[in-house]
């Protein structure tokens, strides 16, 4: 598991810097640093909620939130795989 995370987590600063540089070729220098401003929030934010659920309640509360989060965000990202997909095809 360990060795497959490490895998697709590899892609994921390549496939960053690609999109940022086909969305916005000329300012690709300003737009990497506004990323990289934004995951270093997300991550103070997840570890100051996971702290905070983790106070409250414990470690399995922690991997119930991150589960359930973890849930939301898959819903989502179907949601979005199929509304997008159904446009495309009414097209």
């Amino acid at each position: 598991m360990v060795g497959l995370w490490g895998a697709a987590f590899g892609a994921v600063p390549v496939a960053w810097s690609t999109w940022l540089t086909r969305t916005v070729p000329d300012q690709a220098e300003s737009a990497g640093g506004l990323l990289v401003a934004a995951i270093q929030l997300a991550i103070a934010i997840g570890a100051a909620a996971g702290g905070g659920i983790f106070d409250v309640s414990g470690a399995t509360g922690v991997f119930a939130a991150s589960s359930a989060l973890l849930l939301l965000a898959t819903m989502s990202i179907l949601v979005g795989i199929r509304s997008r997909t159904a446009a495309i095809a009414r097209y």
